[in-house]
């Protein structure tokens, strides 16, 4: 057994003992939006479940070995509301990597749409990422106090279905992200001190000048509900402080322990932790290095770099700040010619929400400016960038294991797990370059090599540094990037929570 197979089993065997220990007299319940299957149904009736991606349905995963959950999300496709049809009131008990009772709520498809469309995505992921043109944008009109009420709406039938499942036990409940922001307070309000709330916000939560955006209504809504929390997590530090912040700011009832990080609002307290979260290092390593279809997007890859290769893998989205990213390229490529001919540069892109019309515009900034680049820089036979569009995750991680240089610039992000996986399974002393707005650079910018995200000269530097750098400070850098990693695996980040409810549970 190798270190990280040590350290990687330590952390099983303590998430065993720990959750043992807590789940003896609590039921868990898990619920997010996205459910960690998907369902479609063959022409012949016959169903098939699709097993969710993301740290989340890994890391639950991994306590479905020692204890039994349920799992409560929207039904997002024609499949899921068919099996929740078929289902009727009984749970749904899927016995596929991992077990679990999975159950759906059902909003009708303009509830759904408007709790979605308008204000999970964009209204509060926009104004969460700082994305809003605050001279402009948003404009909170009529159509968005309606879907305001939509997702009021939405919020309940979670909570009515957490309730439901809850009986006369004592619930520890695990809700995920700001579509359920309102959910705590309906939960709190029914089942009273019985159960156990805990939030994880896996994006991130900005200054408290920002929620000046929102009318007071709905802000008030969601800092005090989320005041009822027993738990409430974020990625970093920072987005801890912003948040207390933000409820010293417009909660003028609530006391504020900045010290022991609390909030006391109507007799109780909250307490606010970090919990960066991570990747099963051990999961993506195997792929990487067993992996068949992983090996064969090796082999074809390999055509297409350059002497050295500068490597993004994002969903093509504002916030991660691509377009300047190819600014930087563009300049490297002017201010240092030597690069020209020899380094090449691959975008993996996923199209993501092209429902809302900002993303499908960022989209075609994007295609406009490598075509610029490409225009100016190429030769008959040297691209400077190389866009591949679509979701391809074995693609991606054959594409990780060969970069020289990782470009993570985001403008802000709750952790960007790409700067995880890439370090720990390149081969090559890859060189990751992280933007400060990634939760990502609090845990890494130690053996990173950090920029601003709108320093376009910044990032241009840090490319030739980075292309530039001696082959042992590479892999130096390299190597301590996997360690921290697999240190904070995504285990941990569960357990980590674990530990400090159980804390709460004990007596005073």
């Amino acid at each position: 057994m190798d270190d990280t197979q040590r350290v990687l089993a330590e952390h099983q065997a303590a998430l065993q003992h720990t959750v043992g220990r807590l789940l003896e007299h609590h039921a868990l319940i898990v619920a997010s939006n996205r459910g960690p299957v998907e369902f479609t149904r063959s022409e012949s009736g016959e169903f098939t479940a699709t097993r969710g991606a993301g740290g989340l349905v890994t890391a639950m995963s991994a306590v479905t070995r020692y204890a039994k959950l349920c799992w409560i999300a929207a039904a997002n496709s024609a499949g899921d509301r068919a099996r929740v049809a078929e289902a009727g009131d009984a749970p749904i008990v899927f016995n596929g990597t991992a077990e679990f009772d999975l159950r759906f709520v059902t909003p009708t498809p303009d509830d759904y749409r408007q709790y979605y469309n308008v204000i999970a995505n964009p209204l509060l992921w926009f104004l969460q990422h700082n994305m809003w043109d605050s001279p402009r944008t948003p404009n909170i009109t009529p159509d968005v106090w309606e879907a305001w009420q939509a997702y009021e709406r939405v919020n309940q039938q979670f909570a009515d279905a957490i309730i439901a499942q809850s009986r006369d036990q004592h619930p520890l409940v695990l809700l995920q992200d700001y579509h359920l922001y309102l959910v705590p307070r309906m939960l709190r309000q029914a089942l009273g001190q019985r159960a156990l709330l805990s939030l994880f916000v896996h994006i991130p939560w900005p200054g408290p000048d920002y929620w000046g955006l929102l009318p007071t209504a709905m802000r008030d809504a969601i800092l005090r509900s989320c005041c009822t929390l027993d738990v409430m997590g974020f990625h970093t530090r920072r987005y801890c402080n912003n948040f207390l912040n933000t409820c010293q700011t417009y909660l003028p009832d609530a006391a504020i322990g900045y010290l022991d990080y609390t909030i006391r609002l109507d007799g109780h307290t909250t307490h606010i932790r970090p919990y960066p979260i991570s990747i099963d290092v051990g999961s993506l390593q195997e792929q990487a290095d067993t992996s068949p279809v992983v090996r064969d997007h090796r082999y074809r890859l390999r055509g297409r770099l350059g002497d050295q290769t500068i490597m993004r893998i994002d969903r093509a989205e504002p916030s991660k700040n691509i377009v300047r990213g190819f600014h930087a390229f563009e300049l490297l490529l002017k201010e240092h010619p030597e690069h020209r001919g020899r380094v090449k540069f691959l975008a993996f892109l996923v199209p993501s929400r092209l429902g809302v019309e900002e993303y499908q515009r960022y989209l075609e900034e994007i295609m406009i400016t490598v075509g610029w680049i490409n225009t100016r820089y190429g030769t008959s036979d040297w691209q400077p960038v190389e866009l591949l569009v679509g979701d391809d995750y074995e693609r991606a991680i054959a594409a990780m294991q060969l970069y020289d240089v990782l470009l993570v610039n985001a403008i802000t992000d709750g952790m960007n797990l790409v700067a995880k996986e890439g370090p720990t399974v390149n081969t090559v002393g890859g060189v990751l370059i992280l933007s400060e707005g990634t939760g990502a650079s609090e845990q890494l910018r130690s053996a990173a090599l950090t920029v601003t995200a709108s320093d376009i000269v910044g990032t241009a530097e840090a490319l030739h540094t980075a292309l530039t750098m001696p082959l042992g400070e590479r892999f130096r850098r390299a190597n301590h990037l996997k360690q921290m990693i697999t240190e904070n695996d995504i285990v941990m980040w569960l357990l980590q929570q674990f530990h400090d409810i159980e804390e709460l549970l004990q007596p005073t």
